[in-house]
């Protein structure tokens, strides 16, 4: 069986725990980049690009990468909440990888603990591809929560 992590970062903080995470795991690690790349600028990127992606929709261009998807059966897909629900990179991926038959398994990280942010990411990842199976991992959980979880749930 193999796993493949996929994950976009902004700040840094989503890799960090991709790269902590792995170190119990080593899978294949793939990062999902908008081609073009968000403004360094905090404020501009959060309150002017992401917002009009998610508002509007927008489905940003990624950069390419060469994985055949189909030698994964699993795929851990990490990502931070922006404007309560997943950056719109991340539904440009799923697109990428439409019709694919493993187990996509979501992560996010917050500043709030607000659960309804999970029901948002699922409800608008299956708006996506309904015919993928999205399987719900962890919200807002500290390094060992998410290795006891993939070592319990990812098989």
């Amino acid at each position: 069986m193999k796993n493949l992590i996929v994950y976009f970062t902004w700040s840094n903080n989503t890799k960090k725990l991709v790269l902590d995470i792995n170190k119990e795991f080593n899978f294949d690690i793939l990062r999902i980049d908008r081609k073009k790349p968000y403004s360094e600028n905090y404020n501009t990127c959060a309150y002017v690009e992401a917002k009009e992606e998610v508002s509007k929709h927008i489905f940003p261009e990624i950069s390419d990468f060469s994985v055949d998807f189909n030698e994964y059966n699993n795929i851990l897909l990490f990502f931070p909440i922006w404007w309560y629900t997943f950056p719109m990179v991340i539904g440009t991926f799923i697109k990428k990888i439409k019709g694919f038959k493993g187990n996509v398994y979501y992560f996010a990280n917050s500043y709030t603990n607000d659960y309804q942010y999970m029901i948002n990411v699922r409800r608008d990842l299956l708006k996506i591809d309904s015919s993928i199976n999205f399987k719900e991992g962890l919200f807002n959980k500290n390094l060992k929560d998410h290795i006891d979880f993939i070592r319990r749930e990812v098989k």
